[in-house]
């Protein structure tokens, strides 16, 4: 999917296309410029592109919330805030604490048998040959014909789901580049790392755009044209919080393979003038910076400012700041700072991004600390994050938002989820890569137990009930081999 939120595309569990495309409403989060008319073109000069911009760009929060443009000045920042809570050290324990979790019942009463211990609740050790097992089966979903199309080599947003977003490109650039470094994939062959990367490379220099020349909402995998049914009720333009993300995985991409990086700059800066101009969302953007308080703001506004270096140079850190100087909130005994926050982003930050702010590492170890508290206490598991559920809305699920609320669910609509929230299990793995702790393990295995063990990668998690979504998608595949890699490059 911010105060700032769009529209990510990781739809919905059902097999049933339908509710997948319900799933929309998930990617509401950031920038929409709904006043540009459909005659836009790039040749209207820079200033009153500029200009139209900075008049209706707004960020919205992923949950589908315009955030109105405010004329008040942004408060100001007084100078670096102080952790609330000191983090563990950044070398992860080589061998993990035994855990003996039980099994839980469902609510309904009925029980449930327990299946055979999983990668996880089998080892004896959780060290990096454990680790690179766990990016074996997270790199299988990207197989052709699983989670990626075996004719054009796009990727798919789940294995029932051939459809896809910018978002979702970034999502298995980052793979392709991960399981490269892990030697999942060799870099010379038929559906090797160079292959696989010219095919998405190509799409991108070549796809079509819309009449303000900017990408389509949604694609086909199956033969990259636009998917039209659903790219035509988008009320904007240019889905800023997917650019983000797929420039976090291009500049990766570039740095890791220097051999792409012209290619990659030629279509992100438009050296041709055929693709899209991004560089006038630059401004806005750091003018969001100023006063947003939300981490997803962080995240994308870091994949523009690795391209837009000087314009942005330490814009996403301000967010942060802002969360830090907007006041604190104490959930069951540990302190938070007010912002919109929940876990998976906040991984993404960790595993993906370059010279990532301090602060954010500190913050990531206040919202791990939390669910470690929220569990001890209530003697039931959770993991916060986004994702799909079991009806056809995308959920999220905030650790905290800026009101001081705690603990809250929201759907595509912002309306409060009631029911159980998810139990995420790329959030429970990535604790464990990130802090290997008795707890973060215990959390992972009481996941595994209940979701099936399929060849084609992991499935999305259960909800608080103990009931598993067993939806195979590429959100949870990718982060997870994210997980795998941090752990296995601070733990040698």
């Amino acid at each position: 999917m911010i105060d700032f939120m769009k529209c990510c595309s990781f739809l919905n569990q059902d097999s049933d296309e339908s509710t997948y495309v319900k799933e929309e409403n998930k990617k509401s989060i950031f920038v929409k410029l709904q006043s540009l008319s459909k005659k836009y073109k790039v040749s209207i000069s820079l200033a009153l592109i500029v200009l139209l911009i900075v008049s209706v760009f707004a960020f919205l929060p992923r949950e589908g919330n315009t955030t109105e443009p405010t004329d008040e000045k942004p408060p100001s920042i007084d100078g670096t805030p102080q952790p609330t809570n000191t983090p563990p050290p950044t070398n992860n324990p080589t061998v993990n604490p035994t855990v003996s979790p039980t099994i839980e019942d469902p609510d309904d009463g009925t029980s449930i048998t327990p299946k055979a211990p999983g990668l996880f609740e089998s080892a004896k050790v959780i060290d990096s040959a454990l680790w690179q097992k766990v990016a074996e089966k997270a790199w299988n979903y990207y197989k052709p014909g699983v989670g990626v199309d075996k004719n054009t080599g796009l990727p798919w947003t789940s294995t029932v789901v051939p459809y896809f977003t910018d978002w979702d490109l970034g999502v298995y650039i980052q793979a392709l580049i991960d399981a490269s470094k892990l030697g999942l994939i060799g870099k010379d062959r038929e559906w090797g790392f160079n292959d696989r990367v010219v095919k998405v490379l190509t799409f991108l220099e070549t796809r079509e755009l819309n009449n303000a020349s900017y990408p389509f909402w949604f694609y086909h995998a199956s033969d990259g044209e636009v998917w039209t049914e659903k790219s035509d009720v988008a009320d904007f333009y240019v889905d800023v919080a997917d650019t983000g993300r797929l420039l976090v995985a291009l500049d990766n991409l570039r740095k890791y393979s220097s051999a792409f990086s012209s290619r990659i700059n030629n279509f992100v800066y438009n050296t041709y003038n055929n693709r899209s101009d991004y560089s006038i969302l630059v401004p806005t953007l750091k003018t969001e910076c100023e006063t947003s308080t939300n981490i997803y703001t962080y995240y994308i506004v870091s994949g523009f400012a690795a391209f837009w270096s000087s314009e942005l140079s330490g814009a996403a850190s301000k967010v942060i700041r802002n969360m830090y100087s907007a006041g604190n909130v104490t959930t069951y005994g540990v302190t938070l700072p007010k912002g919109k926050i929940t876990s998976d982003i906040l991984l993404c930050c960790l595993f993906e991004l370059n010279n990532v702010d301090p602060i954010l590492k500190d913050l990531t170890y206040q919202v791990y600390t939390a669910h470690e508290s929220y569990c001890n206490t209530t003697y039931s598991h959770r993991a916060f994050g986004e994702g799909p559920t079991f009806t056809t809305d995308w959920q999220w699920e905030w650790v905290v938002l800026p009101d001081g609320q705690t603990w809250m669910v929201h759907n595509g609509s912002n309306e409060i989820v009631s029911d159980f929230p998810m139990v995420y299990f790329k959030v429970g793995i990535g604790f464990l890569s990130v802090y290997n702790t008795q707890f973060a393990r215990g959390l992972v295995c009481h996941i595994e137990r209940f979701l099936p063990d399929f060849a084609n990668g992991f499935c999305e998690g259960i909800d608080e009930g103990n009931y598993p979504l067993t939806l195979v998608g590429s959100l949870t595949n990718g982060l997870i081999l994210g997980s795998a890699l941090f752990f296995i490059k601070n733990n040698p």
